[in-house]
């Protein structure tokens, strides 16, 4: 979806911060349990400090300095920007000496790069979108709480964890090759790059779906042996170099246990051990072979097959369709993440999935249209401002409306300070000395308010009341700003 024009203005000063339901009995899977530092392999300037601030749809650092009084959707004005950063300005403590024609020194380059993190081969295109049951409980909450939210604030609620998402992965070359596809391990769902991987990765993780194990007695190799292969990563003794059965020992171990890895580098890692003992178990272990009955067996398949080659062959000849299948887009729960194994795929989902969790511009757009249909409405404050989402149509107040006089106090209250609290709202209208009946009635006209749509309230507390539409011209521009945020 293309990126919304006007959220790509967002000032400087505006930061969003994850919002917190842990009141709205999301249950354990959403709410227990500390904060996560999510995105955490984007580098260490995360660690010990808060998320940077975001804009929607700006530039992606953090703000420069202090704004001024937080806005929303009544629109408050904003507040001097922050100190000046030069060298030897107000804002910071001078640099010395050094001449800054001459650009950063190596130490401060050194520090910039290290937080960024290495780009992955794009071999995919990735898109996040939220898990329909998960959605679904986070949207009851939400009506409930009749609470006013930043689009951009929900989509980081629901990337925050990864059992929340679903994910939608394409080729990276999909345009230039329409026939180009990804491989699903039919078992489990999980993608791979190419059917080659995702069968490897059946016959390693449910090899007892399709096949009885089978031990038969052969003879141990005879001969002098003066050493075997190890594998550095299994410890697993795969064979003397100079038997016949080296080669294909190799060739099943690494389909087994390192697909993604280049042949010839597996190759080159093992280790090469010339201990008796290492040789005498090698060649007790010879002395047995496994074999593969399939389970299910139809007419005209084998009965056994000899080797991990053979077994692949066969499902791929007999048992395809529960093995693997192939599709252009593949979409599947972002759980199995954890489940990938690592290559180029999962780095680069998982570096997507950083990237919309540093600016999750894409993702927001891609809610729109789950917002609308869990009754949700989206609105903007003038053309160019933060869009938000509420289970409460807001109601713009006309000049000619009346309301009671407790009412019309609290209107007055937020026009004149907005981004308040309930109990400051309370305590103002109804007076230093009032008691704790009079602060309840100014409190429950508030509830009323907020639940018509009159005032809004976002996740922290901070209530804004809508603005008075003075003119039809007005009146027509703020309709518009609604529409047009419904729509996309």
């Amino acid at each position: 979806m293309s990126p919304d024009p006007a959220d790509s203005s967002r000032p400087p000063e505006d930061s969003i911060k994850p919002i917190d339901l842990s009141s709205l009995g999301f249950g354990p899977s959403w709410v227990d349990g500390p904060n996560e530092n999510i995105g955490a392999s984007r580098g260490s300037r995360r660690e010990g400090g808060d998320r940077p601030s975001f804009r929607e749809g700006g530039n992606r650092g953090p703000s420069r300095g202090p704004g001024g009084p937080s806005r929303g959707p009544g629109g408050p004005s904003r507040g001097p920007g922050g100190p000046s950063r030069g060298p030897g300005g107000p804002g910071g403590p001078s640099r010395g000496p050094r001449d800054d024609r001459r650009g950063p020194s190596r130490d401060d380059r050194g520090d910039r790069f290290q937080d960024e993190p290495a780009i992955p081969q794009m071999v995919v295109t990735s898109g996040f979108f939220p898990d329909d049951a998960k959605f679904e409980l986070l949207g009851d909450a939400m009506k409930k709480s009749q609470i006013t939210y930043e689009l951009f604030s929900v989509a980081l609620l629901i990337l925050d964890k990864e059992d929340r998402l679903s994910i939608v992965i394409r080729p990276a070359d999909a345009e230039k090759r329409p026939d180009a596809t990804l491989s699903i391990s039919v078992p489990d769902s999980v993608p791979f790059l190419t059917e080659a991987e995702a069968v490897s990765h059946v016959l390693n993780r449910h090899l007892d779906k399709f096949f009885d194990t089978v031990e038969v007695e052969t003879e141990a190799p005879k001969g002098s042996f003066l050493m075997v292969a190890r594998c550095k990563r299994t410890g697993a003794i795969l064979g003397s170099p100079t038997h016949h059965s080296y080669q294909k020992a190799l060739r099943e171990h690494h389909a087994r246990t390192c697909p993604n890895a280049a042949f010839d580098r597996f190759k080159a890692d093992l280790e090469m051990v010339r201990e008796p003992e290492a040789i005498e178990a090698w060649k007790k272990s010879m002395s047995t072979r496994t074999e593969y009955a399939p389970k299910d067996r139809q007419e005209g398949e084998p009965e056994r097959l000899e080797s991990m080659d053979a077994a692949r062959g066969f499902l791929l000849a007999f048992r395809r369709e529960a093995t693997v299948i192939s599709r252009n887009q593949v979409r599947f729960p972002g759980r199995l993440l954890a489940e990938m194994p690592p290559g180029p795929l999962r780095d680069c989902v998982r570096y997507a999935l950083d990237r919309q969790r540093d600016f999750p511009l894409d993702t927001a757009n891609g809610i729109r249209g789950r917002l609308r249909k869990e009754g949700f409405h989206l609105y903007k404050k003038g053309s160019k401002g933060i869009t938000y989402a509420c289970g409460v149509r807001r109601k713009c107040r006309d000049p000619k409306s009346s309301f009671s006089d407790s009412m019309q106090k609290i209107f007055d209250c937020l026009d004149k300070t907005s981004g308040i609290q309930g109990k400051d709202v309370a305590l103002a209208v109804a007076g230093e000395t009032a008691d704790d009946a009079a602060k309840a009635r100014v409190l429950a006209d508030l509830n009323f308010l907020i639940g018509e749509g009159y005032i809004a309230k976002l996740h922290d507390g901070r209530l804004f009341a809508q603005p008075v539409l003075s003119t039809q011209a007005q009146a027509k521009e703020e309709a518009a700003n609604e529409d047009a945020s419904e729509e996309k």
